[in-house]
């Protein structure tokens, strides 16, 4: 769900040389950026007039990127993704750019964190932000841009097996999109398949906080030999998303977050007093190295076994 102020700007062609978009959903960044390039770019034209950069980048790269001038179009776009990123060094030599942009260049710096404070070159800031409460209303609208109408109990169904992470909820959107515009009810949602999974996916988590080895090792094998290298994503994704809820609930001493359900807060609250502060980095950090390990090995199989073994040593009942 895009800022309003932004997709007015977006109508205007975005005629500030320099914006600065954030977001803790990389969905919500890459959907705007979609509408940017359309918007700043006339079509057939990207090859010669858009770059887009990454912290691997060095800032000289992407000054020199946003200086040249645009070809055959007024103006050229230049993105620069995971801003958060970038090294103090870099951002400081970037600022020289940032008070100076280029009028015949667009940039778009896009970042999963608020800028500083104390950063502030006179860019234009849009946060794409939703809160969980505006969750429902985005899902009807993503899902009616597919030609899918959800009934009450589907977004409910979606949001209690999922949760709200933004990433997930897309995937399952286009899983039922893929059947053809029509309306969703909420028994469509439960006997879907990778619902079933989703559900399953628990059941791992379950199996990890509890310490039982073979069991979480014999889920992981049955969800990889039902899933597709494009959905094995999904199952870090949810086991991320539980695990999050398990740290809500243990740091709330023990009382149930308000989006937590009944089922899982049973499963959960009686293993709060075997893990700490230290348990939960480093779960955190194992998840975050195999959401790396995802992106960049060639096999996502291995990565999730080795996330595995890590869970089950530093968040097993001892």
């Amino acid at each position: 769900m895009l800022n309003k102020a932004l997709l007015r700007e977006i109508e205007k062609g975005l005629p500030g040389p320099l914006y600065f978009l954030w977001s803790e959903e990389s969905y919500f960044l890459e959907d705007a950026l979609l509408k940017i390039i359309e918007s700043v770019i006339p079509a057939g034209n990207a090859d010669f007039n858009y770059d887009v950069f990454y912290p691997v980048s060095t800032p000289q790269e992407i000054m020199n990127a946003a200086s040249t001038l645009p070809f055959m179009v007024p103006r050229r776009l230049v993105a620069i993704k995971d801003f958060q990123a970038f090294p103090a060094s870099a951002v400081k030599a970037f600022l020289t750019y940032f008070r100076e942009p280029a009028e015949t260049t667009c940039m778009v710096i896009m970042s999963r964190k608020a800028p500083a404070a104390s950063l502030d070159p006179g860019w234009k800031v849009y946060s794409l932000n939703i809160q969980d409460k505006d969750v429902p209303a985005w899902l009807r609208q993503a899902a009616a841009q597919k030609g899918l109408k959800l009934t009450d109990d589907a977004v409910e169904h979606l949001i209690e097996y999922v949760g709200y992470e933004i990433g997930l909820l897309m995937m399952e959107l286009e899983k039922l999109a893929s059947g053809g515009g029509r309306t969703v009810s909420g028994s469509d949602i439960v006997s879907s398949t990778s619902m079933t999974r989703e559900n399953t996916t628990f059941e791992l988590v379950d199996s990890l906080v509890a310490g039982r080895n073979t069991k979480a090792f014999r889920i992981l094998k049955n969800l990889l030999s039902n899933m597709s290298a494009y959905e094995l994503p999904s199952v870090l994704g949810t086991l991320n998303w539980h695990y999050k809820q398990f740290y809500s609930l243990w740091s709330g001493k023990g009382k149930r977050p308000a989006r937590m359900n009944e089922k899982t807060y049973r499963a959960l609250a009686k293993h709060l007093p075997s893990f700490t502060e230290e348990d939960f980095f480093r779960i955190f950090l194992s998840l975050h190295e195999a959401d790396v390990g995802l992106k960049t090995s060639g096999r996502p199989e291995l990565v999730l076994e080795v996330l595995l073994i890590r869970l089950l040593q530093k968040g097993s009942l001892h």
